[in-house]
């Protein structure tokens, strides 16, 4: 009685052990995509239905581009303990014991049914082939039958007609069945086949009881450039303001078709490396070489304003959540508007006679620090395109400067006026330089013109520069650059000059005109 006993409950041990461990395939649909501008997370989002004790989660649609399924974010509700998280079944055995799950059943056996209507269809063509081979091989009468030769020919050449044309027909009719059915079988098979866009993991589960769990999993995908941010800079002809009308270039890399899924853009480069940067001993040398840690030209990056900024009230996020739900077949992409920003601007001219003749108009755009700017803006102004401009946030800081163009009803020249060297002493050489700039305003209201020149700047204490009179420029010594504000009247024009002169010993080739000075977009900060 006792051993009866014992055997009754290992037997309710094991049959309750092997309903608590089973697996259960689900396919969450995908519901949020948060698109950075260097790569992609994803988010899944389902109802699960668990029985109580142990049970196996097949994820079987997440996205191929998932680099490790134990880097997916597993959260189920209160009441179910995520064990483990993994690509494969740890036991062999015990995966290839797993019980096959609905729908893998039904496609399997629609397969095994295709295959045996296939080979019924072989079959009967096989047959019909044997019969019109058999007839083919009588067609000659027996000897003997010549006394009676005419019937038995007539019945003969009827049976040959009759039933080759009825065989042929039939094996039109078949052929044309059987490629049909290979056809079905062949996508059948593709449907079995492991789909390469879709990456299946396991989620091992405890519930203490049975019932619904929310699911949602969270992971990231290795994915380039999933979005691009554009940027149309539109200004009117009264100068005021600018609008800023930013769209953006998504495109479904994930290798899932998007059906109503929340896209988030965010416009950063999502750094990988966390880890904190250690500072190199700063050295010094002269041989020349560029492999050491040092700070590079003092004047290769000039910050315009003060240092310490301004506070100011961020205009536009790095985050923009699209309002509405987004449809997208995978490897397909799409536009997506962005909401438009307008700052205030004020229009300025500025005038480089010595690289151009023509005088470009700006717009210098403050509250502009909330942005996130792309690398280049497609520029409209007074309802016309103007050009791309290149933008570059960091070199600015109380006001952002744009560029809108020229503007052909603002005329600059610029004319040598002097040019002589002299000798000083024996050793020495002088040359001096005069020019004139001519600033000329055509427009019917009055324009605030900043005009920039230069004059030469000594690398080397044997040569000497010295400035003449520069009609109240601005001077930056260190770079040799001259600017001069002016306020033209409607039709008003103004003259400027400036001179320099250059001392230099007399056996050195010192080349202080260049001719050959070409420019495709100015940026003076």
């Amino acid at each position: 009685m006792r051993k009866a006993i014992l055997a009754g409950l290992l037997l309710i041990g094991l049959t309750a052990q092997g309903q608590t461990k089973q697996t259960i395939e689900v396919r969450p649909p995908l519901k949020i995509a948060t698109l950075y501008r260097n790569s992609l997370e994803l988010e899944h989002q389902a109802e699960v239905q668990l029985p109580a004790g142990t049970s196996r989660l097949l994820i079987a649609n997440a996205s191929r581009y998932l680099s490790r399924a134990t880097e997916v974010e597993v959260r189920l509700g209160e009441g179910v303990e995520v064990l483990s998280v993994g690509e494969e079944v740890e036991d062999e055995e015990e995966a290839a014991a797993a019980p096959l799950t609905a729908t893998n059943r039904a496609s399997i056996d629609s397969l095994a049914r295709g295959n045996d209507e296939l080979a019924r269809l072989d079959a009967e063509l096989k047959a019909l082939e044997e019969e019109k081979t058999m007839l083919m091989a009588n067609r000659v009468l027996p000897s003997g039958t010549q006394a009676n030769w005419s019937a038995e020919l007539q019945k003969g050449a009827t049976l040959l007609r009759t039933r080759l044309t009825a065989i042929q027909l039939e094996i039109r009719r078949l052929t044309v069945q059987q490629e049909a059915q290979k056809n079905l079988v062949r996508r059948m098979e593709q449907r079995n086949r492991p789909d390469e866009q879709v990456k299946p993991f396991y989620v091992m589960v405890r519930t203490r009881q049975a019932g619904t769990f929310p699911l949602r999993l969270r992971y990231a995908a290795n994915r380039m450039t999933p979005w691009r941010p554009k940027l149309e800079i539109r200004a009117d002809e009264t100068g005021k303001t600018v609008q800023f009308v930013p769209s953006g270039q998504v495109y479904n890399k994930t290798g899932l078709d998007w059906n109503r899924v929340r896209v988030v853009l965010v416009n950063e480069v999502k750094e990988v490396d966390i880890s904190k940067p250690a500072m190199e001993p700063w050295t010094l040398d002269s041989d020349g070489r560029d492999d050491h840690i040092g700070e590079g030209r003092v004047d290769a990056f000039v910050v315009k304003g003060t240092s310490a900024g301004r506070a100011v009230e961020a205009s536009q996020g790095t985050r923009y959540e699209v309002p509405e739900l987004v449809s997208l077949k995978a490897g397909e992409s799409r536009r997506i508007s962005l909401p438009v920003l307008t700052l205030p601007s004020r229009t300025e001219y500025l005038a480089l006679p010595k690289l151009s003749e023509k005088v470009f108009r700006q717009a210098k755009v403050s509250g502009w620090e909330g942005l996130h700017l792309p690398d280049e803006a497609q520029v409209y102004y007074g309802g016309a395109y103007v050009g791309d401009a290149e933008l570059e946030g960091r070199a600015y800081n109380d006001s952002l400067e744009l560029s809108l163009g020229y503007d052909e009803r603002i005329v600059v020249g610029r004319t040598k006026l002097e040019d002589y060297s002299r000798n000083v002493g024996s050793q020495k050489r002088k040359v001096h330089l005069t020019y004139e700039l001519n600033v000329r305003n055509l427009r019917p209201e009055p324009v605030r013109i900043k005009v920039q020149d230069q004059v030469p700047v000594s690398s080397e204490k044997e040569i000497e520069v010295k400035l003449g009179d520069v009609s109240g420029a601005q001077v930056e010594e260190r770079i040799g650059r001259l600017t001069w504000y002016l306020t033209l009247a409607p039709g008003a024009s103004q003259r400027l000059k400036f001179s320099f002169e250059v001392e230099m010993p007399k056996d050195k080739e010192v080349n202080i005109i260049k001719h050959d000075i070409r420019i495709r977009s100015p940026k003076f900060r």
